[in-house]
């Protein structure tokens, strides 16, 4: 199990096909909306203390209720447009896809699931694909960020994300402190559970869920990273690797037979290197030492033993290209669920 990556201009994760989800999307950061935040109602310290103390989730945890519990919503129920200033080191006004629950109830403690959209694509669009609002539970609120158009040396101008300091063509800190300004208006404005932030997301999105993972593991439980390309933004400029903050689960998914990255040495290349930075990270007992979950054929989605965190990987189906399984969602979901 290799520990450090051969340092190469990485291939880019371009998103999804069109066939599979609409338009590309191309043209518009999708900054504008009507869900500016206003002013809510002060949160009083019965009803911190109160939410702080419900009933613990499946992972056994105390749910730890964010000083929007107790505040009416700002926004409408299902899904809304939301425009925030993540400050000049986010790039300044930055938008959002909002979904929250349909009866939005402001003393209980939300999970929030952050799912980021590939390559020219805006969060609005990437909400049906990822489908992971189904079978939304009530204490669910979803959030898809949308990516900023900007000029990549030699990819040229593509709506994407900008992945931490080690990701040149992609590299930059303006969508990781994007991220915390999201997570911080949600948990400003609504009542989350800030030990249930999860993160997913498809191509270049998944790049993205995998960084976050990283970078800001202090503020995300678990991911699931979709169809992301080699691990690049971890390999530093001395040529070791990244260190990661926090203690995130993730669950990498990786098509065998991705048709968009066709510069791999051997067929499901770029998902194992990302389950072997994770093994390394997470200290597991190796690719050998592992359980099937039982999703697709047998041997595809696996979790590993000896692990600090929970350590995951679907390397599913040929038919599936670089699009995702169609049990993804509801895995993801009850992977969330499960903390």
């Amino acid at each position: 199990m290799p520990s450090l990556f051969a340092r190469s201009l990485p291939l880019l994760a371009v998103g999804l096909a069109t066939s599979a989800c609409g338009s590309d999307g191309q043209g518009g950061t999708g900054t504008g909306g009507a869900g500016a935040a206003g002013t809510a109602d002060a949160t009083s310290a019965e009803t911190t203390s109160a939410t702080s103390a419900a009933t613990s989730g499946a992972g056994g945890a105390t749910p730890l209720g964010s000083p929007g519990c107790g505040k009416a919503p700002l926004d409408a129920s299902g899904g809304v447009q939301i425009t925030l200033d993540a400050g000049l080191a986010g790039d300044g006004n930055r938008g959002f896809w909002l979904s929250l629950p349909a009866n939005y109830d402001p003393s209980l403690p939300h999970k929030v699931i952050v799912g980021y959209p590939g390559t020219d694509w805006i969060g609005e669009q990437i909400q049906p694909y990822l489908d992971l609002e189904s079978a939304a539970q009530a204490d669910e609120i979803f959030a898809y960020p949308d990516p900023l158009w900007r000029d990549f040396d030699g990819w040229g101008n593509l709506g994407g994300w900008v992945l931490g300091p080690n990701a040149y063509p992609a590299d930059g800190d303006q969508d990781l402190v994007f991220t915390e300004a999201l997570l911080d208006y949600l948990e400003d404005n609504y009542c989350v559970d800030t030990t249930r932030v999860f993160a997913t997301g498809h191509s270049w999105g998944g790049d993205m869920a995998q960084v976050v993972s990283c970078f800001l593991g202090d503020r995300f439980r678990a991911s699931v990273p979709v169809a992301a390309n080699r691990p690049y933004w971890f390999e530093t400029a001395s040529g070791g690797a990244a260190a990661c903050k926090g203690t995130t689960a993730v669950w990498t998914f990786f098509g065998i037979a991705d048709d968009h990255f066709t510069s791999q040495d051997y067929p499901g290349q770029y998902g194992d290197e990302c389950r072997d930075f994770w093994l390394t990270t997470r200290s597991c007992a190796g690719p050998e030492s592992a359980t099937d979950l039982g999703f697709g054929e047998a041997g595809e989605c696996l979790s590993y033993d000896g692990c600090s965190s929970p350590v995951r990987y679907c390397l599913y189906g040929a038919a599936t290209g670089h699009q995702r399984p169609d049990y993804y969602p509801e895995a993801t979901m009850e992977f969330f669920r499960s903390f």
